[in-house]
């Protein structure tokens, strides 16, 4: 495949994330999912994750939260492809952008999710949050500096004990727990609100994302 072909499907990745995280908003949640992975073929699935920039502070604190080395994470690719290619292989190829194409997206993106936080420790056997470890591993290896102790416990506080949307009952086909997706969009969106005012990134990327999550300024709005 050609770098502009790769290029090109990328963006129509991004595009299909958009999509969704706007079904989100119209539901009413605050639980965006994190990007989503590619729908079909392994190009798209390899296709590297837009991560969700950070707009408060010099460093982006919680880049690849949990897998820092993305160990565990180039395990799970491998895993969640070889779960969902009797998928590709016993279904005609669809529009990238229909329905169907991207609530496999969704799925392949939680299941990923979920098989990097296992291996982590960062979610239970069944997918559930591993709150004491979670909250542990935050405070001692993301927030370092006293400024995001102070961000980042007020976002644990909330998203810990945050209510999230279960993977649907009636769906019984390459069942995953969708909660550790949720759980870290929840974490993000949290400490970019609540960034202090000498923080914040002022640029016109980070003003259009606080204007998409309707943001606040700062802790005092």
């Amino acid at each position: 495949m050609s770098a502009n072909s790769a290029t090109i499907k990328c963006i129509a990745v991004a595009v299909v994330l958009l999509q969704i995280s706007v079904v989100f908003a119209d539901a009413g949640h605050h639980r965006r999912g994190k990007e989503l992975l590619d729908t079909e073929d392994s190009d798209f699935f390899r296709c590297k994750q837009a991560s969700r920039k950070s707009c408060c502070g010099p460093e982006n604190a919680m880049k690849r939260f949990g897998d820092k080395d993305k160990v565990a994470a180039d395990e799970c690719y491998a895993q969640v492809a070889e779960k969902f290619a009797t998928v590709a292989a016993t279904t005609p190829k669809q529009d990238l952008f229909s329905a169907d194409a991207v609530k496999i997206t969704k799925k392949k993106q939680f299941c990923l999710h979920e098989c990097i936080g296992k291996k982590n420790r960062l979610l239970t056997e069944d997918g559930s949050l591993n709150k004491t470890f979670i909250a542990d591993y935050a405070m001692k290896s993301v927030f370092k500096e006293q400024w995001q102790k102070q961000v980042g416990q007020k976002a644990l506080d909330k998203c810990l004990e945050e209510t999230y949307i279960p993977w649907p009952a009636e769906d019984k086909e390459n069942v995953c727990n969708p909660v550790y997706v949720q759980f870290q969009h929840c974490l993000w969106l949290q400490y970019e609100s609540n960034c202090p005012d000498n923080k914040i990134k002022i640029t016109k990327k980070c003003e259009k994302t606080r204007n998409r999550y309707r943001m606040q300024k700062s802790t005092s709005n």
